[in-house]
């Protein structure tokens, strides 16, 4: 590989003005706690995917965790404290629907179909930024990608809910997946010192923009892990977050004003009964030789 497609760094590292930085972490699964067996169904619950996949996840946690003590159910974050983790959201399910038609995924069985042009999973690497419980990031796991790295900014969610959710949805399929995870805590600002010069093919990140305070830092972490010229990221958000002013307008603006990649909305769920909901590609724009004259 080329230097340049090994630095996929395209902005300055600065932490932003009354910034502190948590940082990030290569999280221990493996004696984290967690009773669950993986020939054990129960605390687990089934979600489909479209007509053809199923993916296990976990549904029975709240009395278990020390990290929500004190909330309830309808509780969906504490700022600094709990971002949701625990919950499987609509927008993780949507992210899940669109990589099967992105690349054609089939069956539950770990068969791919042919002819996507985008190709298939099998071989990349992928980042999944805000995982929760991870099922994208599983479901790319089970068609042929080659390492997950899933990233929350709970170490508790990593250990009780994504590396169980992994395991039961590897044995499941009677395999353990070839490809490796990986799992990260703390903030984006952190995550960026952690993975430091790391591309990936495929970034994924489901409500991650929820608050337009944290899209800066978002879109900083995504410069700089991004495979330069084929790299792509799905961002899967409801169009508008009530109550904390997110959503898709103050993400593509943002995006818009960092000029660094090109957005395409590409999927969108308006079914009339919930919020509208959107995915977005982000792909890299081409870079510029400084020497070129101006268009």
């Amino acid at each position: 590989a080329s230097k340049e497609s090994e630095d996929c760094s395209r902005s300055p590292k600065r932490p932003r003005e009354g910034e502190e930085l948590v940082p990030a972490e290569v999280v221990e699964v493996e004696g984290s706690g967690w009773s669950g067996d993986g020939d054990n169904d129960e605390g687990y619950g089934i979600q489909e995917v479209g007509n053809s996949i199923r993916l296990w996840k976990v549904v029975k946690l709240l009395e278990q965790s020390t990290l929500v003590q004190g909330l309830d159910e309808s509780t969906d974050l504490v700022p600094g404290r709990y971002e949701g983790g625990f919950k499987v959201w609509e927008c993780s399910v949507d992210l899940c629907q669109y990589l099967m038609q992105l690349y054609n995924l089939g069956e539950s069985d770990g068969k791919d179909g042919n002819g996507s042009k985008h190709g298939d999973l099998q071989g990349k690497s992928v980042l999944e930024l805000g995982c929760g419980q991870g099922l994208p990031g599983i479901l790319c796991l089970a068609h042929g990608a080659s390492s997950v790295v899933f990233q929350d900014f709970n170490k508790e969610v990593l250990r009780s809910v994504t590396y169980p959710c992994v395991e039961k949805n590897a044995r499941h399929h009677g395999k353990q997946t070839n490809g490796a995870a990986t799992y990260i805590s703390g903030d984006w600002s952190g995550c960026r010192d952690l993975l430091g010069k790391q591309c990936y093919d495929l970034v994924l990140a489901a409500e991650t923009i929820y608050e337009p305070k944290s899209i800066p830092s978002l879109l900083d972490l995504l410069s700089s892990c991004v495979k330069p010229k084929t790299g792509v990221v799905l961002v899967a958000a409801k169009v508008y977050y009530f109550g904390v002013g997110g959503g898709v307008a103050p993400f593509e603006q943002a995006v818009k004003e960092q000029g660094l990649f090109d957005l395409d909305h590409v999927f969108r769920v308006d079914d009339g009964a919930s919020n509208m909901r959107e995915i977005l590609m982000l792909k890299t724009k081409p870079r510029r030789d400084p020497g070129a004259p101006d268009l």
